[in-house]
């Protein structure tokens, strides 16, 4: 599957990542605050969520006070980043846009670029990366500020086929699982992410959706963002839950 058929298949149970969405969204939206305030960025600045998905920090970022504009590649993703916005009563333009074409898409520049949720590794080179983060800086206004978050593949064990920690959800429709298997090809692993619906009552379900990683370190997702033009470069490990590479367009 590409990335963007990933993220369609992946949108309507995309909350099932977390024990609770809810409150991930707002502990994400909290720890990003702190990270752009220490950069002199306040609430009431623009900015676009270049990975927006489902919402998951656009919407948080949005009752924090942010003008946020959300796109993504899924455009199932983006429909429903839309209704959820819709649901809490949050004005987010949303857009479908790969990361490789942010600029044409959005056509303007904002005070904060995010691409949170390792959605940057999605890109399978160093060449792909360099040019995402090229659209960044395009759209992020001089003076302002570029943030993505990441894993950070250097201190992960990929070595052959490994499965990742079920997350469990019990309610009144049954037992819904989701969990992960990782299966690494020098440095690209593939994903296959399964979503299994336990009625107790008939057979369990199962859907099965994959895609493809480049693990990439953060030491060269540094260097791209250098190359792309942005200065004060740093790797941030605190307080958001990924690190978080950090760069600003010069003014």
């Amino acid at each position: 599957m590409s990335a963007a058929d990933f993220y369609d298949a992946l949108a309507p149970a995309y909350h099932l990542n977390y024990a609770d969405w809810e409150a991930s969204i707002a502990r994400q939206a909290a720890a990003l605050h702190a990270v752009l305030g220490a950069r002199g960025v306040a609430p009431g600045s623009t900015v676009l969520d270049a990975a927006c998905g489902v919402g998951t920090q656009s919407l948080g970022l949005a009752a924090l006070g942010y003008r946020v504009t959300g796109s993504d590649l899924s455009a199932g993703a983006v429909a429903r980043a839309r209704r959820e916005a819709e649901g809490r009563g949050l004005s987010i333009p949303f857009r479908v846009a790969d990361l490789r074409a942010l600029a044409d898409v959005h056509a303007r520049e904002f005070d904060v670029v995010i691409a949170c949720d390792n959605a940057i590794p999605h890109l399978l080179s160093d060449a792909e990366i360099e040019a995402a983060f090229g659209q960044m800086w395009r759209c992020t206004a001089p003076g302002g500020t570029c943030l993505v978050s990441v894993r950070d593949y250097d201190t992960i064990d990929r070595a052959g086929v490994q499965s990742r920690p079920p997350v469990v959800h019990a309610g009144g429709e049954g037992l819904r699982i989701l969990f992960q298997v990782w299966e690494s090809d020098g440095q690209h692993y593939d994903l296959a992410m399964y979503v299994v619906h336990d009625t107790r009552e008939q057979p369990p379900s199962v859907q099965v959706m994959r895609t493809r990683y480049y693990a990439v370190g953060i030491p060269t997702l540094m260097e791209s963002m250098r190359r792309a033009g942005f200065e004060d470069v740093q790797r941030l490990d605190e307080p958001f839950y990924q690190p978080i590479v950090a760069g600003r367009r010069p003014r």
